[in-house]
């Protein structure tokens, strides 16, 4: 849903035309569908009238929690204006931190919380992003294009370009593109400057380079370069999900290990590319890439890279549950790098391929941010359906101290689905939250349900079969109106089987419920039918709750 936003309007005393400010603020004005003008005069009602003051002070360039300096700091002023309007006066260091700020002002806006008062804001964690990086059909160009748009507006500054089912960044890796995948890339680049993220390219020669060899090693770098081509500064080599043994007896006869070539390789890669431009930066993902965080692979890999590269990490496991600061510390101690995490939410690749992964962000410890580098969330293969946990993986990152992950999902379902659409989706929603951070899906269904057992056990029957029947009535309702259609098209079309999956189960649950109310005596027939044809479909929606719901049923009918 686009959201309406006021005209922008700049200051000519304050903001010259023609500045590094009006140009990044004209920027984003473009951006958002808002217009700009210059004007010396007081706004009018629905309108924002801005201005910018640059500094370089401590206060709006270094960040205490974190003892680290940042060009996201930033402070909005904001006060009405006798006209209706409002005037807001953004303070920053530098282009990012206005950037940040006026992302800040919009997103004030939609959620109509801009009143007068003074906002100091800045982000906790140093990096904050995604990566495009599961098995399974890449996004195209237009997906791409969105999504960077949607975390630049969420507060995140890095894209990390590394899908596994690319045939240039995997099993192609010797190649270098063609005319028209380079071209795509760099367009893919531009538009990630453009919107003040750092665009990290990702290679994965693992699964066929042999490290010893001169003529690999050799093409490796020349692959990068020509990425470098494009302005591209910051990569990652990854070495991920490839056997944990070396795999070429010419490699055997010249290293001891795997982790031994991995070092040789990962240090001549980063001091050949830093001579060549010292502006490069590097990521490399372990073979070991989860688990304590002091096993041999990952402390010897650690302990011998150059502190400049950064290492990712997912955590204790592959798709972590939580994610502790004790853990992280444990691995900065042993490899002496903070960890990079390497979230596996909320992809859904796969054995998680007929999950849909859209809850929000938990169990991360709020002061997280004291012991790495920062957090990079792997995405679905479905790139709008990413966004509604992409979105609360941002305010978290954001602020991890005050992230309330229900009422930050809440404003992501509104935010993409849109008004019309909410309540509906929420219902639905709530049914397909199971992953690797919800052990339990379905939890207001569960409740219900629970409590109908109970009552109808222990109480009064038609009571508790009244309150089921308007659950059931409400959940039914939602399923057909998300079944007409949904305005964001891009969801409706991800998540097909999914509302198809929870229509049959609404039905389902509605026959159900006439079994137990035995209102039509050839129901108990049309139940079985319907049950058995619901778990043929491998499709996860509701998880175990109605396979439990399912057996009081039958418990009735044979009763």
């Amino acid at each position: 849903m686009k959201l309406s936003l006021p005209t922008v309007c700049l200051t000519v005393q304050e903001a010259a035309v023609g500045s590094v400010s009006s140009s990044v603020i004209q920027k984003w004005c473009g951006i958002n569908d808002s217009e700009y003008r210059v004007t010396s005069k007081p706004a009018a009602a629905g309108e924002i009238r801005i201005a910018t003051i640059a500094t370089q002070s401590e206060r709006y360039t270094y960040i205490r929690e974190t003892g680290m300096l940042s060009d996201e700091i930033f402070q909005l002023d904001i006060r009405p204006e006798d006209s209706g309007g409002h005037y807001v006066e953004i303070t920053h260091s530098g282009e990012r931190s206005l950037w940040f700020a006026l992302n800040k002002l919009r997103r004030l806006v939609q959620e109509q919380l801009l009143s007068e008062g003074i906002i100091y804001d800045y982000p906790c964690f140093a990096m904050r992003g995604i990566i495009e990086g599961f098995y399974g059909k890449p996004w195209e160009a237009e997906e791409q294009q969105a999504m960077l748009r949607f975390i630049s507006a969420s507060g995140m500054n890095t894209y990390f370009y590394g899908p596994k089912d690319d045939s240039y960044h995997r099993a192609k890796w010797r190649d270098e593109y063609d005319a028209a995948s380079y071209a795509r890339l760099k367009l893919l680049f531009e538009e990630a400057n453009r919107l003040y993220l750092d665009f990290y390219y990702c290679i994965g020669p693992g699964l066929s380079m042999r490290y010893s060899s001169g003529e690999d090693r050799a093409a490796l770098i020349a692959k990068l370069k020509q990425i470098h081509g494009l302005g591209v500064r910051k990569f990652g080599l990854l070495f991920d999900d490839i056997p944990g043994e070396l795999q070429h007896a010419e490699d055997r006869n010249v290293y001891e290990d795997l982790v031994a070539a991995h070092i040789q390789v990962t240090q001549q890669v980063y001091a050949e590319l830093k001579a060549y431009d010292p502006a490069i930066q590097l990521v490399v993902c372990p073979t070991q890439y989860h688990g304590k965080g002091n096993e041999y692979y990952v402390s010897k890999l650690g302990q011998n890279l150059d502190p400049g590269i950064d290492m990712f990490w997912t955590g204790r496991y592959i798709c972590s549950r939580e994610i502790t600061l004790l853990e992280a510390a444990a691995f900065v101690q042993s490899t002496h790098h903070k960890p990079l995490y390497w979230d596996n939410y909320p992809v859904n690749d796969v054995e998680m391929k007929n999950e849909m992964h859209i809850g929000p962000y938990r169990e991360r410890d709020p002061h997280l941010y004291r012991f790495t580098r920062g957090v990079i969330a792997n995405c679905m293969e479905y790139a709008e359906s990413s966004k509604f946990a992409i979105a609360t993986v941002a305010d978290y990152l954001w602020n991890p101290i005050g992230y309330e992950p229900e009422s930050s999902w809440k404003r992501a379902v509104l935010r993409i689905v849109g008004e019309r659409d909410y309540k509906p989706f929420l219902a639905f929603a709530d049914n397909v939250l199971y992953s690797c951070l919800y052990l339990r899906n379905a939890p207001k269904l569960n409740e219900a349900i629970e409590q109908f057992l109970f009552t109808f056990d222990f109480g009064n029957r038609e009571e508790a079969l009244e309150k089921l029947g308007a659950v059931f009535s409400e959940m039914e309702a939602a399923a057909a109106h998300l079944q007409r259609g949904i305005d964001n098209r891009a969801v409706y079309t991800e998540m097909s089987r999914w509302l198809a999956k929870y229509e049959k189960g609404c039905q389902l649950l509605q026959t159900a419920w006439h079994c137990l109310n035995r209102s039509k005596s050839e129901d108990g027939v049309s139940f079985d039918l319907q049950y058995k044809a619901f778990k043929s479909d491998p499709t996860y929606v509701f998880g175990d709750i109605i396979d439990m719901f399912a057996d009081k049923v039958f418990e009735e009918i044979k009763g």
